[in-house]
């Protein structure tokens, strides 16, 4: 009897582990609902199985569903408290609803309880590298790499800091051989192609996004990448509407602004407000604040609500009625807008970008206040050198002041430094022979900015939202841009057709500015000692 009991029980066994096979299998092939409905099967018959627990917690992560996927990774760490892996699917879901202090502590458990987790060592990297914390991102990475040389999150992550094109290539490599053994998978693919875009293969990277989409049709990931490249390309149509997918990525941007009142589709408004509402970065915000009068054609009023540091200078745009700080109550309106959505509102194409002139400008008092500070007799430039380092990609636009050396050799040229942050340390060491002022310390918001840009003659910077002020306010500007630029800056061409007073001059290859700055220089003599 006891010798039938143990074989009925292992009999009953056999199907459980089959359908765990089954369902990871199913998951690693990419179907996701296929595993999700073995792993609930599995769960009627073992509801503690730790393995299952930690399947259904990753499949939530991949679809966004936070909530869930956080009740299922705890559920996995109740049933097995010794395991790393519900850790790091709990650190997945943290930092997909963008809690990166939650995700960091997690990823950091996970690798507490097993040191060797390559993929726990790479997202603590990514997470330390969206909190601007670069050097630990770093090692977090290089530790990664050390235990799978062949990660290819970890090369492309770990390229994104040091500019390591051959970190890339690799990254390339492995995708390209995990793809050949697992054709159905739509994010490695999605990924693939985000590694051809930073190498500027953008034909191979759309192609890898088409691949992505023809097996998952709504993962977000692969259209919100493939709107970079389309958007690069000058495709703007299709861009936009793939740019739109961004509101179901919650770790890029957050959960879309809920409202009472609906969306606006750019209809006529014949009676109330539409509330405009800024979404990313303060580049952004100044770039597409152009649209106001655009909307104001089309609605009684029209409201919008900015970052704080923008606030006072916007209150003057065309077309405005009035502008809100975030965290000030908002007024009534009917109807609401993302700021970003509104060139797929219009219909705007590469061929007809709204502009109707300088659209923001600089207080009167501010600009006669700053006067005396920018008082030099040569050219007056300013200069801005470094972004935000809390922004993924900022190692490929920030530079360090001692490379614009070659500036400093061009007589005749007063430089005035409009870098706030952290960089703007390195202006009491500027470059020998540069006639520098130091301006940080008296810059209080982007009114002084733009105060002070309103009294130059010329503005040098890397892509920030210094570049956006100057070009909305119609200030002369030179941008320094990447090799794999940001879609707004196109390809090959030196003009930005959203600001006619930019000129833009490009690195010939990835992280290299020298030749770049060459250009700059011998523009910058000629405009100094015109001919």
């Amino acid at each position: 009897m006891l010798a039938w009991i143990r074989s009925a029980l292992g009999a009953a066994a056999r199907p459980a582990g089959q359908l765990l096979s089954q369902a990871q299998a199913a998951y690693a092939a990419g179907a996701p609902d296929r595993a999700r409905r073995l792993g609930l099967r599995l769960l009627r018959r073992s509801p503690r199985d730790p393995r299952a627990l930690e399947l259904l917690a990753a499949i939530a992560a991949d679809a966004g569903n936070t909530e869930e996927g956080l009740q299922w990774a705890r559920r996995a760490q109740a049933a097995d408290a010794g395991a790393a892996s519900p850790h790091y699917v709990m650190g997945r879901l943290w930092q997909e609803a963008g809690r990166l202090t939650d995700a960091e502590a997690s990823y950091r458990r996970a690798i507490a309880l097993q040191s060797d987790h390559a993929r726990a060592h790479n997202n603590l990297g990514c997470v330390l590298h969206m909190q601007g914390k670069l050097q630990e991102a770093l090692a977090a990475y290089r530790r990664a790499l050390d235990l799978d040389p062949g990660l290819p999150q970890a090369n492309q992550n770990y390229a994104s800091i040091v500019r390591d094109a051959g970190a890339l290539e690799r990254a390339v490599t492995v995708y390209l051989r995990h793809t050949a053994a697992h054709p159905d998978d739509a994010m490695a693919l999605n990924d693939l192609g985000n590694a051809y875009r930073e190498l500027g293969r953008y034909q191979d990277a759309l192609a890898a996004f088409e691949r992505a989409l023809a097996l998952a049709p709504d993962l977000p990931q692969a259209h919100f990448s493939r709107s970079f490249v389309l958007l690069l390309l000058g495709e703007y149509r299709a861009g936009w509407r793939e740019y739109e997918w961004r509101w179901r990525i919650g770790a890029f941007n957050g959960p879309m602004r809920r409202f009472r009142q609906p969306a606006w589709d750019g209809r006529r408004i014949e009676r109330g407000t539409l509330l405009l509402h800024a979404e990313q970065g303060l580049g952004d915000t100044l770039q597409f604040a152009r649209y106001a009068p655009l909307a104001a054609e089309r609605c009684e009023s029209v409201a919008l609500e900015c970052q704080p540091e923008l606030a006072t200078l916007l209150r003057g745009t065309a077309g405005l009625g009035r502008v809100l700080a975030k965290g000030e109550s908002l007024p009534p309106f009917v109807v609401h807008a993302p700021l970003m959505s509104l060139p797929a509102i219009f219909g705007t194409t590469l061929d007809d970008i709204p502009w109707r002139g300088p659209y923001v400008a600089a207080d009167p008092e501010r600009v006669a206040a700053w006067r005396s500070a920018i008082a030099g007799s040569g050219l007056k430039v300013g200069l801005v050198w470094a972004g935000r380092p809390q922004q993924w990609d900022d190692r490929k636009r920030s530079l360090s002041l001692d490379l614009l050396a070659p500036l400093a050799r061009v007589p005749g040229v007063d430089f005035y430094s409009l870098q706030v942050g952290a960089a703007a340390a390195q202006a009491a060491r500027p470059p020998d022979s540069m006639r520098l002022v130091d301006l940080a310390a008296r810059i209080k918001d982007f009114s002084d900015t733009a105060a002070i840009a309103a009294g130059l003659d010329l503005v040098i910077t890397i892509d920030t939202s210094v570049a956006h002020l100057a070009g909305a306010m119609g200030v002369p500007v030179w941008v320094l841009v990447a090799y794999a630029p940001d879609w707004r800056y196109h390809l090959e061409r030196d003009d930005q057709p959203w600001y006619p007073s930019m000129r833009l001059f490009r690195q010939e290859r990835d992280g290299d500015w020298s030749g770049a700055i060459a250009r700059v220089a011998e523009a910058l003599a000629r405009r100094a000692v015109p001919e």
